[in-house]
C-alpha cells in the first residue's frame, strides 16, 4: 500500500479535468461499457486499454486507468485471485475518485460506491476465503441511456 500512497503524492490532481474523446475513443468507451455491465470484464479492460493507449500524454488518462483496473480487478475476482483483485480495486478507486459525480456521462459517484462494496467484501474475506465471495458486481450507470449495456 506504500506503493500506492506514493503515487498519490505525486499525482497533480489539480491538472485533472474531463476527457475529450475522438469519435474513436466513444465507440470504444460505449464498447468497454457494454461489454463490463455484460460480465465481460477482461474484454471491457481491453476496450479501454485502447483509449488509455490513445492518451498517452494526458493526464485525464487516470480516468481510463481506473476504469481499466476495475475491470481487472472484478477479472481477478471471478477467478479468485485474491491479491490482485485487492491490488487494482485499491489502484481503481484511488484514480476515480477524482472524477466524481459525473464524467463522459457515467455515474462516476455511484460505480465508485459500488466498486467500494466489493472491495470490501475482498478485503473481509481475505486470501484463504475468497472463494466465498457472493454478491452482485458493480455495473455502470449512465445519464444518457444511448450508452447500450447501461441501466439507470
Amino acid at each position: 500500500m506504500a506503493t500506492i500512497d506514493k503515487r498519490i503524492g505525486e499525482t497533480d490532481f489539480s491538472a485533472l479535468h474531463h476527457p475529450r474523446l475522438s469519435k474513436q475513443d466513444a465507440s470504444d468507451f460505449e464498447e468497454g461499457i457494454r461489454l463490463f455491465n455484460s460480465g465481460k470484464f477482461w474484454e471491457s479492460h481491453e476496450a479501454w486499454e485502447q483509449i488509455w493507449r490513445r492518451h498517452a500524454a494526458d493526464a485525464n488518462r487516470l480516468f481510463f486507468q481506473g476504469l481499466i483496473q476495475s475491470a481487472a480487478g472484478l477479472h481477478q475476482l471471478q477467478r479468485r485471485i485474491y491479491h490482485g483483485a485487492d491490488k487494482h480495486f485499491r489502484n481503481a478507486l484511488w484514480k476515480l475518485r477524482p472524477f466524481r459525480p459525473i464524467c463522459l456521462e457515467m455515474d462516476v459517484a455511484r460505480f465508485v460506491g459500488e466498486v467500494e462494496v466489493v472491495h470490501q467484501r475482498v478485503v473481509e474475506l481475505g486470501p484463504a476465503k475468497i472463494s466465498q465471495f457472493s454478491g452482485a458486481f458493480p455495473r455502470i450507470h449512465t445519464i444518457n441511456s444511448r450508452q447500450s449495456g447501461a441501466r439507470k
